[in-house]
């Protein structure tokens, strides 16, 4: 497991953008300096959940859910903190630091990128040269800026092409079959793997190339061929074109997912660039989870033949553990005989896009194939269909979407179902509202939170602190605020609350650090920001002062002045001096 130092994870969050990553899954609106939305963590009808782009934080005003990019990527997308961390550092291009003595480096790691791509541009060039091959693409309609912008080329017959070209020493071959490029047979003898096919580059999610498709032009069986598994492809892990639908995704909401490769050039041409495919593999897991960490919305496309059906039944079965709340699954079915190439190349991307709004939920088309298995007219199949539809219903994530669905069955069998409301996510007690002003220490808190980079917080005499611990409870926490401002030099807001390692502590200094400024009377001009937190310090600092002296009064009281050193014994009579000159 790669171990992640403070120093990391501090450039990960500043190289994340938490309004999008949210934005992605939990539509926002923005509301002055901040944005919200109804919290994903528990039910509510009013928005009460609010993401900071200043601070990179959010928190929940009614659950107190609270985090920074990675804890709400913990929290909404289940991953545990290396997952979470590795996703945000892979969106925002930083290399992982290595391993420790499990699995490859990321050093050893580039070297196969490198070679993938010294591949790619030898059969991009490959394609110019050949008449057939850009014939051939000519014929299914791709056009010159689609086999640009998917960068597709052609493999030839020669059966050491790349061998030729990338293999003359022994590390480089050994490099072209580490990137799954070409194989060995039992005679030792090296060939390349993609040989007369044109070739379709596959990209991950950060844009590294991970692997390739090949097609054949002649029917020839297999009609695919994709890279086999290496140390940077994982057909699993790998959607076709995401990097491309990106902009498409994030602009429209929304991800679909056909089957083929050529399926998704077809449609990015006729403006629809928002389409992915999986890459060699039928939809899985993984897959499913990556596309709705990129959209909240999915359609997923099928043909509309006895294959297409068997192939959304599969991933429908996939879908109830990936249905939080926020989320959306739709099923689409082809007219029968066609496939989104064919369809749009036919009939114009206006009659896709018709076909589209008719995209039905995924729950429904499992619920619609359940029935056509168990005729529930009969009791005995209509036992078996509850079963079957209880279990997959029973590992839906959105509590709300269960109920629906449990009615519905319910009502599809002439059942009568006590309606049993689904507790909140998350749910914690309602604290009691602190009736009253806050006090100085409460204020310094929240201003210390929101506004951390304040110079004045340097002049705070920390060691008299502790005089006013019995006096006000929220002392403390402001010590060790002020504790872990000077630990770290130079942090933020979401830099100090992620130091936080209490719970509920946490959960009340985000309570503090989103509570907007302007509702507590302080002014939104920074001068006057500044001035009212030196104004603070010198409070506090004065506060503290009166409290050291008459503890020092008080020890003197009790055992003389003779026990008292004589620097306290300056102390207690300047502070009764300043008392003296205040009253006079």
């Amino acid at each position: 497991m790669a171990q992640f130092t403070p120093a990391f994870l501090d450039l990960v969050l500043e190289r994340s953008d938490l309004v999008h990553l949210i934005d992605a899954r939990v539509p926002l609106k923005k509301k002055g300096k901040d944005y919200w939305a109804c919290c994903p963590f528990h039910q509510e009808k009013t928005p009460s959940f609010s993401v900071s782009a200043d601070k990179q934080i959010y928190y929940c005003f009614g659950c107190h859910a609270h985090g920074n990019a990675i804890g709400f990527l913990m929290e909404y997308e289940r991953l545990s903190f290396p997952e979470a961390v590795t996703l945000l550092a892979e969106d925002a291009g930083l290399a992982l630091p290595e391993e420790q003595g499990k699995g490859p480096a990321v050093d050893t790691l580039k070297p196969l990128h490198q070679e993938l791509e010294r591949a790619v541009a030898l059969y991009r060039q490959a394609l110019r040269d050949n008449a057939e091959a850009r014939n051939y693409l000519q014929t299914r309609g791709v056009l010159a800026a689609a086999i640009e912008r998917f960068e597709l080329g052609f493999a030839p017959a020669a059966a050491q092409f790349l061998t030729r070209n990338l293999g003359k020493s022994g590390e480089d071959r050994r490099l072209l079959a580490a990137a799954g490029l070409v194989s060995t047979r039992d005679d030792g003898t090296v060939y390349d793997r993609f040989r007369e096919r044109v070739i379709f580059p596959i990209r991950d999610g950060r844009g590294r190339l991970v692997g390739l498709g090949g097609r054949s032009m002649d029917g020839r069986e297999p009609k695919y061929l994709n890279s086999p598994e290496t140390p940077i492809y994982h057909k699993s892990r790998v959607l076709y074109g995401l990097h491309q639908a990106r902009e498409g995704i994030r602009r429209t909401g929304k991800a679909l997912l056909v089957e083929g490769y050529l399926d998704v050039i077809t449609l990015h041409q006729a403006g629809i660039d928002n389409a992915v495919a999986a890459s060699g593999t039928a939809l899985g897991n993984e897959q499913l989870e990556l596309i709705f960490r990129a959209a909240p919305e999915i359609v997923l496309c099928f043909d509309g033949d006895s294959a297409g059906e068997q192939a959304a039944w599969r991933a429908v079965n996939l879908a109830p553990e990936h249905l939080r709340q926020g989320r959306l699954l739709r099923v689409l079915f082809l007219p029968q005989g066609e496939d989104p190439d064919s369809l749009v190349r036919g009939q114009g991307s206006a009659a896709f896009h018709a076909l589209l709004a008719t995209a039905r939920p995924a729950l429904d088309v499992y619920l619609e194939g359940l029935q056509k298995r168990h005729n529930i007219v009969v009791e005995d199949e209509k036992a078996v269909f509850l079963h079957h539809a209880r279990a997959l219903l029973q590992r839906l994530a959105d509590p709300i979407l269960k109920e629906l669905y449990e009615q519905r069955v319910a009502t599809l069998c002439g059942l009568r179902m006590a309606r049993h409301p689904s507790p909140p996510l998350h749910q914690e007690p309602s604290r009691p509202r602190q009736r009253g002003q806050p006090s100085l220490l409460d204020r310094a808190l929240l201003l210390l939170l929101q506004v951390p980079q304040a110079p004045a917080w340097q002049q705070v005499e920390a060691a008299l602190l502790p005089f006013l611990f019995a006096s006000d409870p929220a002392a403390k926490n402001f010590a060790q605020a002020l504790d872990i401002l000077r630990d770290t030099t130079h942090l933020d807001t979401h830099g100090l609350l992620s130091r936080i390692a209490d719970p509920d502590q946490a959960a009340a200094w985000y309570r503090l650090a989103m509570t907007p400024l302007e509702s507590t009377g302080t002014s939104v001009d920074e001068e006057l920001r500044q001035r009212e937190i030196s104004d603070c310090v010198a409070r506090i600092n004065r506060r503290s002062r009166a409290e050291r002296a008459l503890f020092i009064g008080r020890a003197a009281d009790q055992a003389g002045l003779a026990a008292l050193s004589d620097s306290e014994i300056a102390e207690l009579l300047r502070h009764r001096w300043r008392d003296d000159e205040n009253r006079s």
